[in-house]
C-alpha cells in the first residue's frame, strides 16, 4: 500500500504545530503497516517555501532549518516528476473542479489518482474541496 502526502502533514512533524500530535500519530501508523510514502516533485520547494516564511516571521530559528531538512530526509518520502502530456491536463482540470487558482494541490491530487491512493494532508479546506467533487483526499485527524 502507498499514500501521499502532502507538504502541511511533513511541516508539522518537523516543526512545532497544534497538529504535530495527529501528523505523528498517523506517521507511526503508515509506518508500523509498511504503507510507502509518495509526493510530487514540488514537496521540498513547498517546505522550503513554509520554513522560509516562519523565519521571516520569526516562528522558526534560521539555525533550525539546517537540522530540519535531514529529518525530511531519512522520512523516505517517494518524490515523483511531472509528466507534462499526462499530468498537466489532470492537474488543470483537478484544479479548476476546486476553483482554485494555484495548482500545487492539484499536483498531489494527481498524484495520488495515478497512485490508485489517497492524498492524506492536514489543509481542511482542500479535504472538504475535494471531498465535495469525489476527489481522493483524507484530512489527518
Amino acid at each position: 500500500m502507498s499514500v501521499v502526502v502532502d507538504a502541511s502533514v511533513i511541516v508539522a512533524l518537523m516543526v512545532s504545530d497544534e497538529r504535530q500530535l495527529a501528523a505523528r500519530a498517523r506517521m507511526e501508523g503508515w509506518v508500523e503497516s509498511g504503507e510507502e510514502l509518495h509526493a510530487p516533485a514540488v514537496l521540498p520547494y513547498e517546505l522550503a517555501n513554509v520554513l522560509a516564511r516562519r523565519v521571516f516571521d520569526g516562528d522558526l530559528d534560521a539555525d533550525r532549518v539546517d537540522e530540519i531538512w535531514p529529518d525530511v530526509a531519512a522520512l523516505g518520502v517517494e518524490l515523483h516528476p511531472f509528466d507534462l502530456r499526462h499530468d498537466g491536463p489532470a492537474v488543470a482540470v483537478i484544479t479548476a473542479r476546486l476553483r482554485r487558482r494555484h495548482a500545487t494541490d492539484s499536483a498531489y491530487i494527481r498524484l495520488a489518482q495515478r497512485l490508485d491512493t489517497q492524498l492524506w494532508t492536514l489543509d481542511g479546506p482542500l479535504a472538504r474541496n475535494a471531498a465535495d467533487v469525489g476527489l481522493p483526499v483524507v484530512l489527518v485527524t
